[in-house]
């Protein structure tokens, strides 16, 4: 068992309230200068990038995610998601798949059977993206929590992206809202049905949520160098209704769209 495998077990059992409902508060409660660690570890060897805005190690966490996962995924990766993707007829049908599967009555069953020839696939995507978490927040679940409710908000501008994406935040079109955090979640659901670091994948897609909701109740600007952060009374009553869902409850929530049914409540 890997030092990392015990650093997320760690952090779940601080993540899921294992301790009670006092773990939860505590860990939605910090500020962010606890909530990441201190500047200087955090900040050293990376690189300097003038422009940008919002916490640093939040930036740079979102901004190695998107390098391995979309702007310059290895063949590896590609492949993988080529395997999941093809039998749906592309990666934004997945989700429509998905709806299928949950009207059917089936479900889990259902998008389970589709789902179970390609597990290789899903370890390698598993895989991957744990390398990324785990350098960036494999001691500091309170860090992973911020880090998601920045992402929600808008509020990590990053100069290095490409015109109409320096904001790390959902993609969309406006004046439509984003429909990828949907698009993300038969994945993470997919990861635990499939007993793939379940009770982690569970843990993330518990985040998407929360930063789906903020997200949606924010509506942050594309290329905006300064949105405005929600009350922090806000985003911890979000974070806090979100954590405290169990995997039923969090198909249901995707269940709705483009937002959440109980936005902002």
């Amino acid at each position: 068992m890997s030092l990392n495998t015990m650093d997320r077990r760690g952090a779940l059992r601080a993540a899921l309230g294992v301790a009670g409902a006092a773990a939860t508060a505590t860990l939605i409660g910090a500020a962010p200068a606890q909530a990441h660690g201190s500047a200087g570890r955090h900040h050293r060897g990376l690189p300097d990038v003038p422009g940008l805005v919002g916490d640093r190690w939040a930036n740079e966490f979102w901004y190695e995610y998107d390098e391995m996962s979309y702007y310059t995924p290895t063949q590896e990766m590609q492949d993988a998601v080529e395997a999941i993707t093809t039998p749906f007829g592309g990666f934004t049908k997945t989700y429509d798949a998905w709806v299928e599967t949950r009207k059917s009555g089936r479900y889990p069953r259902s998008w389970y059977e589709l789902v179970k020839p390609n597990k290789d696939a899903f370890e390698v995507l598993s895989r991957e993206q744990i390398k990324v978490f785990d350098k960036f927040y494999g001691h500091d679940p309170r860090g992973l929590v911020f880090a998601f409710q920045e992402y929600g908000q808008g509020t990590l501008f990053d100069p290095r992206r490409p015109d109409g994406q320096k904001v790390h935040m959902m993609n969309y079109t406006p004046p439509e809202p984003t429909h990828a955090y949907h698009r993300w979640h038969p994945y993470l659901a997919s990861f635990a049905l499939l007993g793939i670091e379940a009770r982690w994948w569970t843990h993330i897609n518990r985040l998407a949520g929360v930063a789906w909701e903020l997200q949606s109740y924010a509506l942050p600007i594309t290329d905006k160098p300064d949105n405005p952060h929600l009350p922090r009374h806000t985003v911890q009553r979000i974070t806090t209704k979100w954590l405290r869902r169990d995997r039923a409850a969090l198909d249901r929530a995707f269940d709705n769209a483009p937002f959440p049914a109980d936005l902002g409540k």
